[in-house]
């Protein structure tokens, strides 16, 4: 009896589906702490800003090379761009190590931003 062959040219193809690639590109944004997004409500009537909600992202894959564009908010005063870079990251790592999709380029348009609980103050 002959054993299957580990040689990748004997396995067969991989194909993942866009919506896979939109949720581990969602997952790994709403990760971070600082990330929320809208939720609720009926085209865009009622909507509330959630800090548990995944950010909603569009995704145009061609082979696997992924162009994502994320829509995020962030919580106030805090440094915008070095938050934006830490969630680019996270995407871009994310996909390639979870469905081997190179994310090229990785929008991020951020929305709102909410003022961050104030701090409790001790007398």
């Amino acid at each position: 009896m002959e054993r299957e062959s580990n040689d990748p040219a004997h396995r067969g193809s991989l194909s993942v589906n866009e919506r896979v690639v939109e949720r581990i590109a969602a997952k790994s944004a709403a990760r971070h702490p600082q990330v929320g997004a809208r939720s609720g409500g009926v085209l865009g009537i009622g909507e509330t800003n959630d800090f548990g909600a995944l950010p909603p992202v569009n995704v145009s894959l061609a082979g696997n090379v992924a162009s994502i564009s994320l829509k995020v908010a962030l919580r106030f005063p805090t440094d915008l761009r070095a938050i934006t870079a830490q969630i680019r990251e996270a995407v871009v790592t994310d996909l390639r190590t979870l469905a081997d999709i190179t994310a090229a380029p990785v929008d991020i348009e951020v929305q709102w931003l909410e003022n961050a609980p104030a701090a409790r103050r001790i007398l």
